[in-house]
């Protein structure tokens, strides 16, 4: 057996601090195999993923492909995605977010976590400053330790009084010489708020005029519940990176799919690092994807992704966001966008991961401790992977209540 010591450094911390989220997968694949063990059915409100399937042009689109250009996809793509593919980014997001991009501005790639890891590689040196608005995605910070190694993470609330209220002025006040990049998320994971037009402005504003990058990672922007912010449509500014992923919109997460808008020079150092991690996307994806946008008329897509997915998702959203609230002791944290509610367990006297280990293990029910975006106190639960079984949300609520009226007693 192969001792821990003989592991690289980055190796060694990644394995004493492993994802909250993929433990609690680890136990249901466990449940899945043998439901024999546990007392009652798990009811999982802890992954990011969407439960209803693919629309069906994009599966007419993979059909078409697989029968029609099956031999033309064995072979390697381009690092950046097949320049058709890529054509075809650009037309998707001129046709649905009415936004002009060159397709000299997009690098594709597996999915938008390869291609932060690839952003964090080519921005960041060890010694170097980044900045998370913050509670914030728990992969990050996980990732630079990984990819980079040691740079010092800088995180800028943007919760305060149980509300979402980023402060500038104190944002000012965090940027030194060291800082490379701001990164924010829009809407957040794990805490569902949306900046404004006028917040991401400033923000912009600040990192142009420090001379920093600006991430923007927008993997839920199809999921606006209070209407999609003006930013999704305007042209991009040269320090910004827009981070897209195409696995929530369109409920593939399982393709890898996702893309970088950037610039140019940028793209190109993006390209010679991918090179080296991942060589290239997955052809036969590039391709059921073009040709769904070639085909599909854009007033569909628009009113797929613009229309019917924000409705129907901030229909669950708020109603789970309603059944939390009435629970004794929790305090929500409503949710304007994406795939959560996120709610604070302060009064209950326990820490968020005692909080979601015990919920789990007495009560069958899984939802993710704050402490790993960031944010001790607060939990994430996640509609997503139900929000076409709500009854299983109204039971999971129910558990969840008498968790609480348990510890509440305990007191």
């Amino acid at each position: 057996m192969i001792r821990t010591g003989w592991l690289s450094e980055r190796a060694r911390r990644a394995v004493e601090r492993p994802s909250a989220i993929r433990e609690i997968m680890s136990l249901v694949a466990d449940y899945k195999r043998h439901p024999e063990k546990y007392p009652r059915r798990l009811i999982y409100m802890a992954g990011g993923w969407p439960q209803d399937p693919p629309p069906e042009f994009l599966r007419e689109a993979l059909v078409e492909v697989a029968e029609r250009e099956f031999a033309s996809t064995a072979g390697y793509p381009p690092t950046r995605g097949d320049p058709e593919f890529v054509d075809a980014l650009a037309a998707y997001e001129r046709e649905v977010f009415g936004r002009t991009v060159e397709s000299e501005e997009i690098l594709s790639g597996l999915g938008s976590t390869a291609l932060t890891g690839a952003l964090f590689l080519a921005l960041l040196d060890e010694g170097s400053e980044l900045i998370l608005a913050s509670p914030a995605y728990l992969n990050y910070e996980r990732q630079v330790s990984v990819e980079v190694g040691r740079v010092r993470i800088r995180r800028w609330p943007i919760l305060r009084e149980g509300r979402f209220d980023p402060d500038l002025e104190e944002l000012k006040e965090m940027v030194t010489e060291n800082t490379r990049a701001i990164l924010i998320s829009t809407p957040g994971n794990p805490d569902g708020q949306v900046f404004s037009d006028e917040q991401l402005r400033a923000v912009s504003d600040l990192a142009e005029d420090r001379g920093v990058w600006l991430l923007i990672d927008v993997a839920y922007r199809a999921f606006h519940y209070d209407g999609s912010p003006r930013y999704l449509s305007r042209e991009r500014r040269d320090h910004e990176v827009w981070i897209c992923s195409l696995s929530k919109e369109l409920r593939i997460p399982g393709w890898r799919v996702g893309y970088v808008y950037a610039d140019p020079g940028l793209i190109r150092a993006l390209e010679t690092i991918e090179q080296a991690r991942t060589l290239a996307p997955c052809r036969p994806i590039q391709r059921a994807i073009a040709r769904m946008v070639e085909s599909v008329d854009p007033g569909e897509l628009r009113r797929y992704l613009l229309e019917y997915t924000p409705r129907k998702y901030g229909k669950v959203a708020s109603y789970t966001a309603e059944l939390l609230g009435s629970v004794e002791g929790l305090r929500i944290l409503e949710p304007a966008g994406g795939f959560y509610v996120f709610f604070s367990i302060e009064e209950l006297g326990v820490g968020s991961k005692e909080f979601s280990d015990g919920l789990l293990r007495g009560y069958q029910v899984a939802v993710v401790p704050g402490r790993d975006f960031g944010a001790e106190g607060w939990i994430r639960a996640s509609f997503a992977p139900l929000v076409e079984e709500v009854e299983l949300i109204e039971e999971g609520v129910e558990r969840m209540r008498e968790y609480v009226s348990s510890l509440l007693q305990r007191g």
